[in-house]
């Protein structure tokens, strides 16, 4: 076997589609062949129809658990602590993987020495966008470098990285980015502690537009939860303190489409001001315990050129121990 990965799933209040989730990859090519795969399913729904709903199709071949905490960083990070194997894929619980997602991440990671974590094409599946990617988009800024290529970002959705590597850049933030933006910043994390983010297209899987639950879907303006999550990275990353102009560009990208973008960033954080006053104090515990040994803004990693290229020509050598690990 080439590795021993473990598949988190973090699911509230979503059944159906959590099942179909499972069963395609279970259906993976190589799945406990060629790799060795445990499933992991943490759920924060109220009842236990999820619970029951796997017992009676899989019988004890999935292992459920339940956060102590909502939220979609809390669901990931119980996961991440019930897992046993050195590879974690965190894939959402509104993803369908192709036959060969799980074998293309695995090798993905293998080529790629320097690669602290790797996600991949997501592709729309149904719904106004269906066939177009949801992720990466335009404004996703990536670039290749002996066949490697780096991105500034990996929004959820599907990521794959190594366990001791997750836990020593402290996994998601659970108080601030409990609900949605969890990616963000884990991702500057994993820059700012010399663990770069890949990109790879053989890597696919399919972001269901119509589905049941989930803590953040068919919320009236997600616009105002973009909004309130750009000002907080841009507070705890110092982005207001020089101009950063691919920041600058990304709020423009999100907002310029809406009739009243500008206002709808004024408003959002307006509605969330009191949870910003509520964070605040943790981010600013946060950023006194800051220690990274690249100092890189979010994102403007490509911005930064000379610690960009420090960061992925010592990579190498600090993912070292994780990947012996795993190959």
């Amino acid at each position: 076997m080439i590795g021993k990965i473990s598949i988190i799933i973090p699911t509230y209040k979503r059944v159906e589609q959590t099942l179909k989730t499972i069963r395609l990859l279970l259906n993976s090519e190589g799945f406990n062949t060629t790799y060795k795969a445990e499933i992991i399913i943490s759920d924060s729904s109220p009842s236990q129809k999820l619970k029951e709903s796997l017992k009676k199709s899989f019988g004890n071949t999935i292992i459920y658990t339940r956060p102590k905490k909502p939220g979609i960083a809390a669901n990931k990070n119980w996961g991440a602590k019930t897992a046993q194997y050195p590879l974690l894929v965190f894939c959402d619980s509104d993803m369908e993987v192709e036959k060969n997602t799980l074998t293309n991440t695995i090798k993905a990671l293998k080529n790629n020495p320097t690669a602290g974590a790797v996600g991949g094409q997501v592709v729309w599946k149904g719904g106004p966008k269906d066939k177009t990617h949801d992720r990466p988009r335009k404004e996703d800024r990536m670039i290749t470098i002996n066949k490697t290529t780096y991105v500034e970002a990996i929004y959820s959705r599907y990521m794959a990285t190594y366990k001791d590597i997750f836990w020593q850049v402290g996994g998601y933030d659970e108080t601030v980015f409990n609900m949605r933006g969890e990616g963000s910043d884990l991702s500057i994390r994993y820059w700012r502690a010399g663990y770069p983010l890949i990109y790879d297209s053989s890597i696919v899987v399919h972001h269901v537009h119509k589905v049941q639950g989930g803590i953040i879907r068919n919320t009236t303006h997600p616009e105002w939860g973009i909004a309130k999550d750009l000002f907080l990275l841009a507070y705890k990353y110092d982005i207001f303190d020089n101009e950063y102009h691919n920041f600058a560009k990304t709020v423009r990208s999100n907002f310029k489409s809406l009739p009243d973008g500008y206002y709808q960033i004024v408003q959002g954080i307006g509605k969330y001001l009191n949870f910003i006053v509520q964070v605040k104090p943790e981010i600013d515990r946060q950023k006194k315990q800051m220690k990274p040994k690249f100092n890189f803004r979010f994102l403007e990693i490509f911005s930064q050129e000379k610690l960009f290229q420090q960061c992925i020509h010592q990579a190498e050598k600090r993912i070292s121990p994780a990947r012996k690990i795993l190959f």
